[in-house]
């Protein structure tokens, strides 16, 4: 029996008129964004196909491949990613990803490598990434490299992830640090996120955060509340070591409906233009209703 299912989203405009946004449908690991084009006609945007290729030992290799459509539903672009997992010990794994990527003519050449590497490392665990891809002169050279460290905490757990980018030299330098700690209590689990990125002076420098309240219900509905702290937009000049202003409240609810249909709500709360220090009323944004196997996209 394939396993199918159907989400329609709605966006609501500034009068409170419900537009529809378009519509994803999943069957058997096909999945296709479909979007309505100028003319009014609905036309696919994307379609991810993904497949196991091969199976052997503690090896998989896998097969995803994702179609780009034009405005009048033509296909534009290609890329096929072909994975190779293999599990090294309990919690430990190395994952090497190949993309390849289409031109205009439909040709297809390689485009990037990706390989991921996870390790113990006490009662948490290290994940090391390395991307590779065409430098100036057309070889393949590391262009991002992530270290990502998790650690259990009593109540949730602590990560700390390190992204580096390289420069038009061909160097390395550290261009993102993240810092995440997940609570768990009871039915609902908080996580703060604190993203570090360089200043003028080149030291890396609180920019943008994130707090994430996130509660389960026991008939099976659900709700997260998410606080974005950023830069302002009023024109003030923050102060060096100033903590980033709220810019953002947004609050997305999951709720069951019948015939088994999973209705989510999305409203949002910005900054006043008069007095930044204070969020308008929340606004509804967005509705988007699930329609058969939905339980997997929670």
């Amino acid at each position: 029996m394939s396993a199918q299912s159907a989400s329609s989203t709605y966006t609501t405009d500034i009068n409170g008129n419900r537009i529809a946004g378009g519509q994803v449908t999943s069957t058997d690991g096909v999945v296709t964004d479909i979007r309505q084009s100028i003319n009014g006609r609905e036309v696919p945007i994307s379609q991810t196909e993904e497949k196991v290729l091969s199976k052997s030992g503690n090896t998989t290799v896998t097969e995803r491949v994702i179609r780009h459509y034009g405005a009048n539903g033509q296909i534009v672009a290609t890329d096929r990613v072909v994975t190779e997992e293999t599990k090294t010990g309990e919690g430990e794994s190395k994952v090497h990803s190949t993309t390849y990527r289409s031109d205009i003519s439909g040709n297809m050449a390689e485009a990037e490598r990706k390989t991921v590497e996870t390790h113990k490392m006490g009662a948490g665990t290290v994940t090391d990434t390395a991307i590779e891809k065409k430098d100036l002169n057309g070889s393949f050279s590391v262009a991002e490299k992530h270290t990502l460290t998790v650690e259990p905490t009593s109540d949730g757990k602590r990560e700390n992830e390190t992204v580096m980018l390289r420069d038009a030299n061909g160097s390395l330098y550290e261009a993102q640090r993240l810092a995440t700690v997940e609570t768990k209590s009871g039915n609902q689990t908080v996580t703060n996120t604190a993203i570090y990125e360089p200043g003028v002076n080149g030291n890396l420098s609180l920019t943008r955060q994130s707090v994430v309240k996130a509660t389960s219900n026991l008939d099976g509905s659900s709700s997260e509340e998410v606080e974005i702290y950023g830069r302002t937009s009023d024109g003030h000049a923050r102060e060096a070591g100033e903590a980033p202003a709220l810019t953002e409240k947004r609050t997305i609810e999951r709720q069951k409906a019948a015939g088994g249909a999973i209705v989510e709500t999305q409203t949002v709360q910005l900054p006043s233009v008069s007095d930044p220090g204070r969020l308008e009323p929340a606004r509804k944004v967005a509705e988007t209703i699930c329609r058969g196997e939905c339980e997997k996209k929670q």
